[in-house]
C-alpha cells in the first residue's frame, strides 16, 4: 500500500481494538493532519474579503474591543452586541494584535480551531486502535462542503466545534477507562474546560454534549456522575468570571437580550427571514437538516449510498457508536425543532458523523486509502480553487466587498478624522471597511441629508448607491471626490453599484 503525497495513511485496520499504544511518530503525524488543513484553508481566508453581515459584524466588534479597551461587553459601530459572548472577540482582537486588522487575521481563530477539531478527530481515532480511523475522520470533517463554506469564516461556529468536540473526547475517555492513559481527574478538567470554553464561544449549545455523556455514563457509578457534575459547575464557575462583570456593566441587559435572541426568540420565531412563517411551513421545514446534509457531506455522501450494504449490514453499534450517535442525534434533533435555521447549525454534529463514518469504513474491510486520498485531493482542489478563482472575480468587479475598494481607490482623500455616513447601502461591511482608515463611527442617514451632511465641517465622506447619487449630484460641490466601485452583494445576493463621495 503506497503513501498519498499529502498525508501519509496506515496499514492498522483493527479499529476495534480495546486499547492502543501510541507510537512515538504520533504526534508529528498529527502536526503534519493540523498544519496542513492550516495551510490548504489558509487561501480561501486571506484572498476573500470579509463576507455576508456577519464576519464584518464579529470583525468590526474584535477591533473596536482593542480600540475602546473594553473587553466584557463589546460593541459594533459603538453599539452593544449583544449576540454572542466574548470569546471570539477576544481571540480575533489577539490575532489583530499579532498580524494586523484584516480579513485573514479575523478569520485565523477560526482556522485553527478547524485545524484542532480535526487533530482531536486524528487523536480519536488512534485511541480507538487504528489510525487510519482517526486520519479518515479527520479528512472527512476537515474538507466537507459544509466544514469548508463555514469552518473558515470570522464567526464563533468553529470555536464552538472544537470545544463541543473536546468536551465529547475527554467524556468518552471517561467512559471507556481501558483506553484512558490519563488520569480520570485531568479528563474532568478538560470537560469542564470545554463546557466554559463553548458557552463562552456561543453560549447554551455547550451544554449539549452533556447528555449524551451523562446518559453513557449512567452505568459507570456514582463516581463518574459526581465528577461530571462538579465539571459543570466549574465550567460555570470559569463563565461566570465575565459573565458577572457583564451583568454588571450591562445592567443586566447582555444576559436578558443575548439570551432572548440567541435562544429563546430562535426557537420560536424565524429571524431575519431565516425560518418557517406559519405552522405548516414548520412543520414541511423539520427535515431540513436531513437533506441538507447530503450536499453538506459532499464529497463522502455518495460513498455512503455505494458502500451502503458494506457499511451497515448486519452493523450492531457498540459503546462508541451509541455515544457518537447520540452526540449527533441531538444536535440534529435540537436544530430541527427550532423555528429560525440556517444551514451551518448542525455542523457541530459533523465530527461525530465523521468518526463514526472513518470506524464503519475501516469495520468494514474497506480500503481506507479511498477516503484518504479523496480528503487530501479534496482539500489540496479547494485551495487551488481559491488561488485562481478568487482574484479574477475580484478583478472581473464581482468582490463582496466593494466598500473595500473604494476605501482603497480613496486612500489618498480620507483622514482618521473622516466622518462618514451610510444612505442606501448599510451593510456591516461598510463599516469594517471604512473604519480602517477613519477613527469615526458611521451614522444613518436619509437622502434627504446627503448634501447637507456634505457641507459640514470637517472631512467628509458618504456611501450610497450610484443610482442614488446620480440624482443627488446637481447639488454638490465641483471639489467633492467621488469614487465609484462594482462588486457582489453577498448578503442579499445580487450585484451592485456604488459611490463614494469625499468631502476633503
Amino acid at each position: 500500500m503506497s503513501n498519498f503525497a499529502l498525508i501519509p495513511y496506515y496499514d492498522d485496520l483493527n479499529a476495534t481494538s480495546p486499547a492502543f499504544s501510541v507510537p512515538d511518530p504520533f504526534w508529528r503525524r498529527g502536526l503534519l493532519l493540523f498544519l496542513a488543513v492550516l495551510a490548504l484553508s489558509a487561501p480561501q481566508a486571506a484572498l476573500l474579503p470579509l463576507l455576508d453581515r456577519d464576519e464584518p459584524r464579529f470583525a468590526e466588534a474584535s477591533r473596536e474591543m482593542l480600540q475602546n479597551g473594553d473587553f466584557i461587553v463589546p460593541t459594533f459601530n459603538h453599539a452593544p452586541r449583544y449576540a454572542k459572548p466574548p470569546l471570539i472577540y477576544w481571540c480575533q482582537a489577539v490575532s489583530f494584535t499579532l498580524f494586523g486588522q484584516n480579513a485573514f487575521a479575523a478569520r485565523l481563530p477560526s482556522l485553527l480551531a478547524t485545524a484542532a477539531t480535526a487533530l482531536i478527530l486524528f487523536t480519536w481515532g488512534v485511541q480507538l486502535g487504528d489510525k487510519n480511523v482517526g486520519l479518515i475522520a479527520a479528512l472527512s470533517y476537515a474538507f466537507c462542503l459544509q466544514t469548508v463554506q463555514q469552518g473558515r469564516v470570522a464567526t464563533a461556529d468553529a470555536l464552538l466545534i472544537f470545544f463541543m468536540t473536546l468536551t465529547a473526547f475527554a467524556g468518552w475517555k471517561i467512559i471507556q477507562p481501558k483506553v484512558c492513559s490519563r488520569p480520570r481527574a485531568i479528563c474532568f478538567i478538560v470537560i469542564a474546560l470545554g463546557f466554559a470554553g463553548g458557552f463562552l464561544a456561543k453560549g447554551p449549545e455547550a451544554l449539549l454534549p452533556f447528555l449524551p455523556l451523562v446518559w453513557c455514563a449512567r452505568d459507570a457509578g456514582k463516581g463518574v456522575i459526581a465528577g461530571l457534575i462538579v465539571s459543570f459547575i466549574v465550567g460555570l464557575g470559569l463563565v461566570l468570571f465575565w459573565a458577572i462583570p457583564a451583568y454588571i456593566e450591562t445592567h443586566g441587559d447582555y444576559w436578558r437580550i443575548g439570551l432572548s435572541e440567541g435562544v429563546g426568540e430562535r426557537m420560536v420565531t424565524g429571524l431575519q427571514g431565516h425560518g418557517a412563517s406559519t405552522f405548516g411551513w414548520y412543520l414541511l421545514s423539520l427535515p431540513f437538516y436531513l437533506l441538507l446534509f447530503w450536499p453538506g457531506t459532499l464529497p463522502w455522501s455518495p460513498l455512503l449510498v455505494i458502500r451502503r450494504k458494506k457499511l451497515f449490514t448486519a452493523w450492531k453499534p457498540d459503546r462508541t457508536d451509541t455515544y457518537l450517535l447520540l452526540n449527533a442525534a441531538l444536535i440534529f434533533l435540537v436544530f430541527s425543532l427550532m423555528v429560525t435555521k440556517l444551514p451551518h447549525y448542525t455542523l457541530p454534529a459533523f465530527p461525530f458523523l465523521a468518526l463514526l463514518f472513518a470506524r464503519r469504513w475501516i469495520s468494514s474491510g474497506l480500503n481506507p486509502a479511498l477516503p484518504i486520498k479523496l480528503g487530501s485531493i479534496t482539500g489540496i482542489v479547494f485551495a487551488i480553487l481559491a488561488v485562481l478563482l478568487i482574484p479574477i472575480a475580484i478583478s472581473n468587479h464581482a468582490t463582496p466587498s466593494p466598500v473595500g475598494e473604494l476605501v482603497l481607490d480613496a486612500s489618498d482623500t480620507l483622514t482618521p478624522q473622516t466622518q462618514f455616513a451610510l444612505i442606501d447601502f448599510q451593510e456591516p461591511n461598510a463599516i469594517w471597511e471604512m473604519r480602517s482608515v477613519t477613527k469615526a463611527y458611521g451614522q444613518s442617514i436619509p437622502e434627504s441629508d446627503v448634501i447637507s451632511f456634505l457641507y459640514q465641517p470637517g472631512p467628509r465622506t458618504v456611501i450610497l448607491s450610484t443610482a442614488l447619487w446620480q440624482r443627488l449630484r446637481e447639488d454638490a460641490d465641483p471639489s467633492w471626490k467621488t469614487f465609484q466601485a462594482r462588486g457582489f452583494n453577498a448578503a442579499k445576493g445580487h450585484f451592485i453599484d456604488v459611490t463614494l463621495v469625499v468631502k476633503p
